[in-house]
């Protein structure tokens, strides 16, 4: 900040005056690029051309689906203090405002109701292309998205004689093992964990990220491809897992959107009998719901989106064998759920 005597000085003596900045409210972003997370737009303005890379890389493939206003999000990157990966990020929401901290120099906030996200990060952050694209990329991106144009499900997503499934459960369910297990045996695969349902639609419009499928190391006891791949961190510090791309296996027919026919919860612990069997709509419901974050207008919608979702109910396929889920979910889709 200048004093009021050197503004006075520089006044004096007819020169310019240079201020300061030292929140970077003008830092310059010279660099823009659209990508389309799940089929929507979105604008990032960057000073950093790894950013750009980095968000090719987590978004090649997908293409324009919905003409909706872009979400833009600005990504700052400074030299920093510090040359390692900084820690896992830490997030708090209030009402429409969310922020994810790492530490003083790597961080973002967005701002829901303007479909809007800040991020500052070291150049050190953005070394680390795992770190940068999970914990702030891509996280921002989604959360975006799910608090304003679609429905986050914690779901695997498949279809069969046009019939979609999801496929629910809690982390370590078997959904990324039943899903691309289905897509071996001729299933079109949609997503193996995240699905959104896109809101104020009535056809149960749901759409994934279909070019990859995330397995626990356990997974090369059932898929012999998967041996002799190689066992990764999720961003360098989540818990190992085996990262499958799937857009080079011809064999495997893709897509980025289903419409649901069937809601069905796996459950795959304790199983006495293998057998698909109803499962408690209010259950399901409330799963559903307990991710959900957003302004209560959104919210309003999403909560409806779910109720329309479960209108026929759900599901309960208890199974100890793969082959016969396989079998039983196509018994199921091949009579139109």
């Amino acid at each position: 900040m200048l004093t009021i005597e050197e503004i006075r000085a520089a006044c004096a003596r007819s020169e310019p005056i240079q201020f300061g900045d030292p929140a970077f409210a003008q830092f310059k972003m010279p660099l823009r690029e659209t990508f389309y997370p799940l089929g929507f737009p979105l604008q990032i303005e960057t000073n950093s051309e790894e950013v750009l890379n980095s968000a090719a890389a987590s978004w090649q493939g997908f293409f324009q689906l919905f003409d909706t206003r872009p979400i833009r999000v600005r990504v700052g990157v400074t030299k920093g203090r510090s040359s390692g990966c900084p820690p896992t990020p830490v997030s708090r929401v209030q009402q429409y405002i969310a922020s994810n901290v790492a530490d003083s120099e790597n961080f973002s906030v967005v701002d829901f109701s303007q479909g809007f996200a800040c991020i500052w990060l070291t150049e050190a952050a953005v070394a680390h292309r795992g770190y940068l694209r999970y914990f702030f990329l891509e996280s921002t991106a989604l959360c975006i998205l799910a608090t304003s144009y679609a429905t986050a499900i914690h779901a695997a997503c498949v279809e069969h004689e046009g019939c979609g499934i999801l496929l629910c459960g809690d982390s370590g369910a078997g959904k990324s093992s039943l899903s691309y297990a289905c897509a071996r045996a001729g299933w079109t695969y949609v997503t193996d964990d995240a699905s959104y349902l896109v809101n104020n639609r009535t056809d149960r419009l749901v759409v994934g990220n279909c070019n990859q499928a995330r397995f626990r190391p356990s997974a090369m006891e059932l898929f012999s491809e998967l041996t002799g791949e190689e066992i990764v961190q999720r961003a360098q510090i989540g818990k190992p897992s085996i990262e499958l791309n799937i857009q080079p296996l011809r064999s495997i027919s893709v897509s980025f959107t289903s419409h649901i026919n069937c809601v069905v919860y796996i459950n795959r612990h304790n199983v006495k009998c293998q057998e698909l069997v109803e499962f408690p709509t209010n259950v399901a419901r409330y799963s559903m719901q307990q991710v959900l974050f957003s302004m209560p207008a959104t919210m309003k919608v999403q909560k409806t989106m779910i109720d329309h979702l479960l209108d026929d109910g759900a599901l309960e396929l208890r199974y100890t064998d793969l082959n016969w889920a396989i079998e039983r979910l196509s018994q199921l889709a091949e009579r139109g759920c």
